[in-house]
């Protein structure tokens, strides 16, 4: 019975509000154009017809542009019915006897009925563009929403699967430690280095879990520093040989250098999770009108141009690179490992 019953109610409510909106129409139309005739029949204007009637034509275009059609057209025929009776001989009397007078009338509602026409039309597009535009706020809005709860997820799946393993570690190796300070002193000391070296590894962890947090840092601090804590993770974590070689902060704007950041951050995390290598090259240069990132790896390699279901690193990687308006090649086959290249038109360029 709910599943009746409510879509009932809807109807009656819509139907509610329709009626309203029709009697506040009606009333507007009679008051604007008793207001106006109440101003022009006193002083007797009888003889001013074109100026009589646009000021009727000027109501009735306000009336479509802020209420719609329908008051627009009832202002329009209570206009042709103000003229005749006050306006057009003989006066006070619907009766009309001369030619031009029909054919002033006539011209009148054409005009009156075009202008109010165009005027709801706007209005109707005006009103549209605004709610689409408030759609594609709610939009932006809960994909912002979406975007941050995958961070998160993915922040916290980085927390669980590396510093919390850690500190286990940590607290593993010294309680060993702990148990064979006096047993075995050398066995003891083993353990402490090993917790040192967990220590540090949680330590770079941390560092670029947090720089991630506050990609402002990247402004502050610069891409260069911002990699090189990539580097110390895939070092400290992963045990890959990375070598990053640099020479000077590239001349970049911020948000390029946050999305190029978000390319080298894609490309490690593929070459960790699926190219199985032991050694990473990463070289990041300043020439006179580019900026090269060239991250190369000695893993199983793979085919550039293959579609890998379910997998967006490469598609990510290359519309941020297109965003940039630079260019981004792949060059990588079976067991030979990979080369990405990236290239972009640094702030000097984009000035002249």
């Amino acid at each position: 019975m709910l599943k009746q019953v409510v879509p009932r109610r809807k109807h009656r409510v819509h139907l509610h509000i329709q009626w309203r909106r029709y009697a506040l129409d009606s009333a507007l139309a009679f008051i604007c154009i008793a207001a106006i005739s109440a101003l022009i029949v006193p002083t007797s204007l009888y003889h001013t017809i074109p100026t009589i009637s646009l000021l009727y034509l000027l109501i009735v275009l306000v009336l479509a542009g802020k209420r719609g059609l329908y008051a627009a057209s009832l202002a329009t025929a209570l206009s042709l019915l103000t003229l005749d009776f006050f306006f057009f001989a003989p006066s006070y009397n619907l009766a009309i006897v001369q030619l031009a007078d029909i054919i002033t009338l006539i011209v009148f509602m054409l005009a009156a009925i075009l202008t109010s026409k165009l005027a709801a039309a706007l209005r109707l597009r005006a009103e549209e563009a605004q709610q689409r535009e408030s759609e594609l706020r709610h939009l932006y809005e809960k994909a912002q929403e979406l975007a941050s709860l995958q961070e998160r997820q993915r922040l916290s799946r980085e927390l669980h699967d590396s510093v919390s393993q850690v500190l286990y570690g940590i607290s593993l190796g010294a309680h060993t430690a702990q148990e064979e300070l006096d047993s075995d002193p050398e066995q003891a000391r083993s353990s402490l280095d090993y917790v040192i070296g967990l220590t540090e590894a949680a330590l770079a962890e941390m560092r670029a879990l947090i720089f991630e947090l506050r990609p402002e840092s990247l402004e502050t601090e610069g891409l260069v520093a911002a990699i090189s804590r990539q580097v110390a993770v895939l070092h400290s974590r992963h045990h890959l040989q990375v070598d990053f070689c640099s020479t000077v902060e590239p001349d970049l704007a911020l948000e390029d250098k946050q999305n190029l950041y978000r390319v080298a951050q894609e490309a490690l995390h593929n070459i960790v999770k699926h190219a199985r290598a032991t050694r990473v090259t990463i070289v990041l240069e300043q020439e006179s009108d580019q900026v090269l990132l060239q991250i190369h790896d000695d893993g199983k390699g793979f085919n550039p141009n293959q579609n890998f279901p379910g997998h967006l690193g490469v598609l990510s990687m290359r519309e941020r690179v297109n965003k940039m308006a630079g260019r981004l090649h792949i060059d990588s086959d079976h067991e030979q490992g990979t080369t990405i290249n990236v290239r972009l038109p640094s702030m000097q360029r984009i000035c002249i």
